[in-house]
């Protein structure tokens, strides 16, 4: 009983904190983290990002709720194949490198298991010694744009190509490969996007990295840790593990951020519980299982 107090304490707190004097929701919040992202590792994409607006979302979106945060899919059915043989964990990371990378890699390693980190630009040479080794562990490196600038990237479909780009040309020159996979900063049906690109730009941008030979990946598994600015460790947990039951693939969004360190606590013992579950893990490829919420 003292231990859920505890828990429940922790995340009305994390909730106090998310919901500011002037309104401001949870997809604001990330909006805002995603602004910070570039400038966990000083250099020169910390001097090339514009600041979000926090702004509200339109009066017509007040029904829609931030997908990061979502546990479970509630968008247009999918008609996957059924999935055969022993159930797979593809565990994702977004927003790095950061100061959390070589602790992540750390567990990893230790737990004899690959990831996918979809990683942002960042031209230091702690930066790119970084992509380094997350490719020389054997995990994937996948694009999550370059400068994760919500206001720039969705502009257009030509903008966000531009950005994506660029990170592929860094990647190449640091590790010697582009990635043929992305994540879409927000996921693939963020409403963020609307601000600076109307309200049909992510299909055009989801149609766009296909056409450029992308396959883009969201998640059927959210850790929540972007759901606050630093979320309870037994909150990640407990997310982790309840919306994979039931599923045989699950892709799981975490973050690799510097403040973030409760995921990074959180990370060995979702690893070892999904194991005792019955999953494996794998890094996600071109071919890999896919889960997306919007289909172009």
């Amino acid at each position: 009983m003292g231990d859920q107090k505890r828990r429940a304490g922790v995340y009305l707190i994390g909730l106090m904190i998310s919901v500011s004097a002037a309104g401001c929701g949870t997809e604001q919040i990330h909006t805002e983290q995603a602004a910070q992202v570039p400038k966990q590792l000083s250099g020169k994409i910390a001097s090339e990002v514009t600041e979000v607006s926090p702004s509200a979302p339109p009066n017509d979106d007040k029904e829609i709720t931030v997908v990061e945060t979502r546990h479970f899919y509630t968008g247009p059915p999918h008609h996957s194949p059924p999935p055969v043989g022993n159930k797979i964990a593809y565990l994702t990371f977004d927003d790095g490198p950061s100061n959390s990378t070589r602790k992540i890699l750390h567990i990893l390693k230790t737990n004899g298991v690959t990831a996918t980190f979809f990683v942002i630009g960042t031209e230091t040479s702690e930066g790119k010694s970084l992509y380094k080794e997350i490719a020389a562990d054997g995990h994937a490196l996948g694009n999550h744009t370059y400068s994760h600038d919500y206001n720039r990237i969705y502009k257009s479909p030509e903008a966000f190509i531009k950005d994506v780009r660029r990170l592929d040309r860094l990647l190449e020159e640091t590790v010697g490969f582009r990635p043929e996979i992305l994540r879409f900063p927000g996921g693939s049906n963020n409403q963020v996007s609307r601000k600076s690109g109307g309200r049909g730009i992510m299909n055009q941008v989801t149609a766009k990295a296909k056409e450029q030979g992308y396959q883009y990946f969201d998640w059927n598994v959210s850790s929540t840790d972007a759901a606050a600015p630093v979320q309870d460790r037994d909150m990640i947990i407990d997310s982790v593990l309840s919306a994979s039951k039931g599923k045989k693939r699950i892709i799981v969004l975490m973050h690799d951020n510097t403040y973030k360190t409760t995921t990074v606590e959180a990370l060995p013992v979702v690893i070892r519980k999904l194991k005792a579950a019955g999953f494996r893990f794998d890094k996600l490829q071109k071919s890999s299982f896919t889960f997306q919420f919007l289909e172009p």
